[in-house]
């Protein structure tokens, strides 16, 4: 488990990252990594995004 904070560059809002090594496996996109992030905005909700496009659009705080 992580504990490690983003700041999203477009919105400013603050995210948690759960995990960065999780397997999509939808048939489409099967093996590809995401990241696993919630938000305290959201009542801690998860998301998942891409690796390369979270890192892309997010920054550690």
């Amino acid at each position: 488990m992580y504990s490690k904070k983003f700041r999203h560059l477009k919105t400013g809002n603050i995210y948690e990252m759960v995990r960065d090594d999780v397997i999509n496996a939808t048939n489409a996109n099967s093996e590809q990594i995401m990241v696993l992030y919630k938000s305290n905005l959201h009542r801690g909700k998860l998301f998942v995004r891409e690796k390369n496009e979270f890192y892309e659009k997010f920054k550690m705080i």
